[in-house]
């Protein structure tokens, strides 16, 4: 059964494998034609993302919000190695089975060791979560 996805996301590559744990969360998409600061990525809700009640679970919409700003500091360091400091998620809306769930974080800040991001998921024109965060820049001076 395919799975609809909206016009511009194409499947997030490094995360197509089941053998990382983004893989069996999956799949993730994401849109190209961001700006640099930038990351605007999604999901289909499906079963196996929701609790019983078949609203989305808090850890997908908490792995989607990491991976995505994780992965905008990761290009804006040109690949460098980084990690999560702290992540601050306000869930204020609910995401449901079959639902497009889509995220768009910005890079609001970029030290010589931490960079600080935000971003919201939303599903349609609903907001379902906040998410701010700080990112550390492994090996940096």
């Amino acid at each position: 059964m395919a799975i609809d996805i909206p016009t511009g996301f194409m499947p997030v590559g490094a995360f197509s494998s089941s053998e990382n744990f983004e893989g069996l969360v999956g799949p993730l998409y994401q849109r190209q034609d961001a700006p640099a600061n930038i990351a605007i990525w999604g999901f289909r809700a499906e079963r196996r993302h929701c609790n019983p009640f078949g609203i989305v679970h808090g850890g997908m919409l908490t792995t989607l919000a990491d991976t995505m700003m994780g992965s905008l500091v990761f290009h804006a360091i040109e690949g460098a190695p980084c990690a999560t400091i702290t992540l601050t998620m306000d869930f204020v809306g609910a995401g449901r089975e079959g639902d497009w769930i889509e995220g768009r974080a910005e890079l609001l800040r970029q030290g010589r060791s931490v960079c600080f991001l935000r971003s919201e998921l939303r599903t349609g024109d609903k907001l379902i979560l906040n998410a701010s965060g700080a990112w550390a820049i492994i090996g940096s001076r």
